[in-house]
């Protein structure tokens, strides 16, 4: 149950930012998305910190012998947590600054972040090798439209 929170809160607030045409309103949505996933993530680190509620596994590819295997233990924990924590952080600091298309650019960050949870928690290599792909794409678009001179 956790895991699964630690993606889809990102990823689906992500989507939505998208669709939001003002960019005061993709910010204010985006550090509550955020804010979210850290009260997730601080959930899963204490109060619901029992094997039931920090593992999902469902089928997912059958034929390669993949599945849909997340797990917060350990290291990961720690991760999600610094991912977790760094992301309100980052969207205060930048709140100040004007971007154009506002929308795609909180929206990019969320998905990397879904990436990076995901990246996080997944105990199947097929499954670790799709999340590691959903951080970069959204990292490289942030880079290439948003990033400074030498980009």
């Amino acid at each position: 149950m956790i895991p699964v929170l630690l993606i889809f809160i990102p990823l689906l607030a992500g989507i939505v930012s998208f669709f939001l045409k003002n960019g005061h309103a993709a910010r204010t949505w985006a550090l509550l998305a955020s804010l979210a996933t850290l009260a997730v993530s601080l959930l899963g680190l204490t109060a619901l910190n029992s094997p039931g509620y920090l593992v999902h596994q469902s089928e997912w590819i059958q034929p390669l012998g993949s599945s849909f295997y997340l797990k917060l233990d350990g290291m990961g924990q720690l991760l999600c947590l610094l991912t977790a924590v760094a992301y309100p952080l980052i969207l205060v600091g930048s709140w100040q600054n004007e971007y154009k298309k506002a929308h795609h650019y909180y929206g990019l960050l969320l998905l990397a972040q879904a990436g990076l949870m995901g990246v996080f928690l997944s105990m199947d290599a097929l499954l670790f090798y799709f999340f590691w792909e959903l951080a970069l794409i959204p990292a490289y678009f942030l880079s290439s439209q948003w990033g400074g001179e030498k980009r």
